[in-house]
């Protein structure tokens, strides 16, 4: 019952007296009147059942009582103290931290190499461990702050209680194989874009939906051969088949790595849509991750994503 009673100004006060020897030279450290310091030392007397200084010929003398609140109040003092501090800067070149983030399949596999490649040289000791989560797990988990950062397209973060910054723009673009036998140049048309077999990439959550959004306003409808969960496998299956897929163009270039594809241009006119990293409110002021935010956003602004073929992002 007795802590519930006690507040820091009391704990600094039987700090102070202690250390003085001397109410009224507390009552001048603490900026306080000789009354209301005298009051303050009847309560903590009444609450602690003890009359915790005895006057004396050196002052006021503590009694046993006293010697054991004061030992635990520095402590708790202190620990109160270096929490409520400015926070300490951070420093990358010495910092051993792990970043606690999440980015779409799109975001492991075009993005986070030229992030994990800028954190080696200017982060050493500091690590990556991306978390996928589903749109309905990405905001408690942020707010929790077993994610720090995500990057990528959530506008299921788009809400009060979070922060956003564009990093860049992006639009879509299909993969075919080389020597698809009814897709010929660097585009295809609308009737044999509806007419062909599609694969479709489904991530929850994700930039497709965006796509599929559009196809729905204009009335277009298509024969979706293979619907699968991640875009890894996409490679081989168009390579060895003639379906087409539709994917963000960074996929796009990504996947062209392999000989057997081929980008051509959609048949439909379509918006480019913004990729952007999220933080909640409560990391907002943390140094380490307002330094990534930072740095993340330096490397997309240095090395512009490209949104498609004769464009860059800014």
């Amino acid at each position: 019952m007795a802590a519930t009673q006690l507040d820091l100004n009391l704990l600094r006060l039987i700090v102070q007296v202690y250390d003085s020897r001397s109410v009224s030279k507390a009552a001048v450290a603490l900026r306080l009147s000789q009354p209301a310091t005298s009051l303050a030392l009847g309560r903590l007397r009444r609450v602690l059942a003890d009359p915790l200084f005895v006057r004396g010929a050196g002052g006021m003398l503590p009694t046993p009582r006293c010697e054991e609140v004061v030992t635990a109040a520095r402590q708790a003092l202190c620990l109160v103290d270096n929490a409520i501090q400015a926070p300490a800067e951070f420093d990358p070149q010495t910092a051993q931290r792990d970043f606690l983030v999440t980015l779409s399949d799109i975001g492991e596999m075009a993005f986070l190499p030229r992030i994990l490649a800028h954190l080696a040289r200017v982060a050493p000791h500091c690590n990556i461990r991306s978390r996928a989560l589903t749109a309905q797990e990405l905001p408690e988990a942020m707010e929790s702050g077993s994610t720090e950062l995500a990057i990528g397209f959530f506008p299921d973060l788009e809400r009060p209680g979070f922060y956003m910054q564009r990093l860049f723009d992006h639009r879509f673009v299909c993969l075919v194989r080389k020597d698809h036998p009814r897709v010929r140049g660097d585009r295809v048309s609308l009737p044999v874009f509806l007419d062909l077999p599609h694969a479709v990439v489904e991530p929850e959550g994700r930039s497709h939906e965006l796509f599929e959004q559009l196809l729905k306003r204009k009335g277009l409808s298509r024969r979706v051969q293979l619907s699968i969960p991640h875009f890894m496998s996409v490679p081989a299956i168009i390579a060895a088949t003639d379906m087409i897929v539709t994917v963000p163009y960074a996929v796009a270039e990504y996947f062209l790595k392999f000989e057997e594809l081929r980008l051509v241009q959609l048949p439909i006119k379509t918006r480019s849509y913004a990729l952007k990293q999220h933080w909640h409110a409560r990391m907002n002021a943390d140094p380490a991750v307002k330094w990534l935010r930072t740095e993340v956003a330096d490397i997309f602004r240095r090395h512009p994503v490209r949104s498609g073929p004769g464009s860059s992002a800014s």
